[in-house]
């Protein structure tokens, strides 16, 4: 396959998983609405680059990443689940502390700076590296031949996992400014408990 098939492929692909709706997404439509578009698109891009690290193993190893992975799914699914599940929980701990209803302290959000949401969405999205097996049935599918056509792919999971997110973050986050307070604390609220519930699924498989 050319560069440039490689490409539109990596295009399709990524955004076809970047539009799952799942944990990391509710989390980043969260966090955009109670810390603003600058924190949102910070997180956004946190998860963009774990996608395109992703893309390049499941590029470079093909067929061998999924198969080493899907023998360890198990074990993969439940420290994914954990991670998320205390995730949620933390957040939900810190806005039961906030008790006049008025504001929301949200520990993914409120006093980080977009560095700290970057590397913390970094890390969740990385906590379930079992999206490389699905790029990896992509990219063996297409039957990557050289450096050039694998990288292209990478490159079109990228861009097109940036876009998505950014897009998603970007409106959230300029949503959020006309949330009063006590909205948003109701949604957070609410999507913790969406997020622990997907925590749940992920690790009885379902």
């Amino acid at each position: 396959m050319d560069p440039t098939a490689a490409l539109l492929a990596g295009l399709v692909a990524g955004l076809a998983i970047a539009m799952q709706v799942g944990a990391v997404s509710l989390l980043l439509v969260e966090s955009a609405v109670v810390a603003g578009p600058r924190a949102g698109l910070a997180a956004g891009m946190g998860v963009a680059t774990v996608d395109l690290a992703f893309a390049g193993v499941a590029a470079a190893a093909g067929g061998t990443a999924g198969a080493a992975l899907s023998h360890h799914e198990g074990e993969i699914r439940i420290a994914a689940a954990l991670v998320i599940a205390a995730i949620a929980l933390h957040g939900l701990v810190g806005l039961r502390r906030d008790t006049s209803g008025e504001s929301l302290e949200d520990p993914l959000a409120i006093g980080a700076e977009p560095r700290t949401h970057y590397l913390r969405f970094l890390a969740i999205t990385a906590a379930n590296p079992l999206t490389v097996a699905s790029f990896a049935a992509v990219a063996a599918a297409l039957s990557l031949d050289g450096t050039a056509a694998a990288v292209a792919f990478a490159a079109g999971v990228g861009a097109a996992s940036a876009a998505w997110h950014l897009g998603l973050t970007a409106a959230a986050g300029h949503a959020g400014r006309w949330m009063t307070p006590r909205v948003r604390r109701r949604l957070a609220v609410g999507g913790r408990i969406v997020v622990l519930a997907i925590a749940a699924q992920l690790a009885i498989g379902l």
